[in-house]
């Protein structure tokens, strides 16, 4: 029983770790609203908003998350999206 408690402690710290440090990292941005225009995707308005120095898959995923996106990501035209740019 004592295990199991253990277990399910660390499983709950494993889960909550995550959420805090990406709570930290988009506290340290400012952000930009932008329209989704026919044909664009997450990844082309990702790839507006990085440096040679970025991994655009980090930028796509703090779009998603930011965004509340599912895992297909997928956007409307006209849809607004917040997207997180240094300053």
């Amino acid at each position: 029983m004592r295990t199991l408690f253990i277990l399910s402690l660390v499983l709950a710290l494993l889960t909550i770790t995550p959420l805090a440090s990406s709570s930290a990292f988009f506290g340290s941005f400012s952000y930009e609203t932008v329209y989704v225009k026919p044909g664009d995707t997450v990844w082309k308005i990702a790839a507006n908003y990085i440096t040679d120095k970025d991994d655009i898959r980090e930028k796509v995923f703090a779009i998603r998350q930011l965004n509340k996106l599912n895992n297909n990501a997928q956007v409307y035209p006209g849809q607004a999206l917040k997207v997180p740019v240094s300053r």
